[in-house]
């Protein structure tokens, strides 16, 4: 059995694709995955499965769309590959009450192209670094100003889901 944890795009932002926690756990049971845990309400489960990731994937998307009738992207790491993207976070700069790091989670890795595109979007307010699957960002929201931060999945043209540095190391102390 492998730990794995997903990380879903859109849950619970505003009014949009509302779901309780406890009903995603359920559903997730439901899949056969063990020892599901859920973080937030915005749609990260850690749980345990012997099936591959593509699997996983593609049977959490299809059982909420089944469930809900939601079209949502999952975004699926190990724990060794959580435990990666905190251990290799790029930035020296630590959160505070202006410097805020997040990583966007996508379920490939971008081509040459888009990390142009992605890296051209960089600005004295947000940079980024991208590793694998992982974008890293530092939003910098002094010098933001009334702007909004960069939608990382938009910009590259794929599915992704951002989470703050806060979600991404509490997700992954869920499995100590």
């Amino acid at each position: 059995m492998t730990t794995y944890i997903v990380f879903l795009r859109g849950i619970n932002v505003g009014a949009h694709n509302r779901m309780k926690m406890t009903d995603l756990r359920a559903l997730f049971e439901s899949l056969n995955y063990e020892n599901v845990q859920t973080y937030i309400q915005s749609g990260n489960v850690v749980f345990e499965t012997g099936v591959n990731e593509e699997t996983i994937r593609s049977n959490v998307s299809d059982a909420i769309a089944d469930t809900f009738g939601y079209d949502i992207a999952a975004m699926v790491r190990t724990s060794a590959e959580l435990a990666d993207v905190v251990d290799n976070q790029p930035f020296d700069e630590p959160d505070n009450d202006s410097i805020k790091r997040y990583v966007t989670f996508l379920n490939e890795e971008p081509t040459d192209k888009q990390h142009e595109k992605l890296l051209g979007a960089q600005s004295e307010a947000e940079s980024f670094e991208i590793r694998g699957r992982n974008v890293y960002s530092q939003l910098n929201k002094a010098k933001l100003g009334d702007g909004r931060f960069t939608d990382t999945g938009q910009k590259l043209g794929m599915a992704a889901t951002r989470r703050n540095w806060n979600v991404v190391t509490a997700v992954l102390e869920l499995q100590d």
